[in-house]
């Protein structure tokens, strides 16, 4: 994510949980991640949400994995600032100001890493994956949740300057598996007017054995 838009989610860091997309878009996609997350990885020691925002996702997560430590990265300090202070008298969790591009954790520490909705953001795409392939244990789960173009939106997406950020799927199964991760499957997240999907989900794992 470039200056410019950390600037933007500063900016927006102190209203952004009273914000009419949290429970009109946010939180339904939060929730059907997390469950998608569930049957992924069902009992996941150690959770990463990298660009976590204010916290709502691992606010969730508390009540789907109430057995896992929690960890968000996110590179706008006013994001970890407020998902700091939402959370300090709620549940334990940590929070840490970093790019994806470059995670503070060693090799192999998370069984499972979400991100919802920040994919199309990200600086570097596949330098993000291929951080959360080293942060993931061997075994460990990535599920990654975005707008993704697929047919009707690869045509709306078009003239926009972002829409290269928005990657076919067949293009995002590349990028992990060169960054060391097996997709596993897809899932539709939120549906549009007439069924059409909006948000989906890949889950991917990483090489190895546990």
């Amino acid at each position: 994510m470039g200056n410019r838009h950390i600037k933007r989610f500063d900016k927006w860091a102190p209203t952004y949980d009273k914000s009419r997309l949290q429970p009109t878009f946010f939180e339904p996609v939060h929730e059907a991640t997390l469950r998608f997350a569930s049957r992924v990885a069902p009992q996941p020691r150690r959770i990463l949400d990298v660009g976590c925002g204010t916290g709502t996702l691992l606010r969730q997560a508390a009540n789907h994995f109430p057995d896992a430590e929690l960890v968000g990265a996110d590179p706008a300090p006013g994001m970890v600032e407020a998902a700091r202070e939402a959370m300090k008298d709620n549940l334990p969790a940590s929070f840490v100001c970093a790019p994806v591009e470059s995670l503070p954790f060693g090799d192999g520490e998370f069984d499972l890493v979400l991100s919802t909705v920040s994919f199309h953001h990200w600086e570097d795409q596949q330098a993000g994956l291929g951080e959360i392939g080293r942060v993931l244990a061997p075994g460990g789960s990535l599920v990654l949740t975005d707008i993704f173009a697929v047919s009707w939106l690869r045509i709306m997406l078009l003239p926009m300057k972002l829409h290269g950020r928005f990657r076919t799927r067949a293009k995002v199964e590349r990028m992990l598996r060169a960054a060391g991760l097996s997709p596993d499957g897809w899932e539709t997240i939120l549906k549009a007017l007439f069924g059409l999907p909006v948000v989906a989900a890949v889950s991917a794992t990483k090489r190895g054995r546990m």
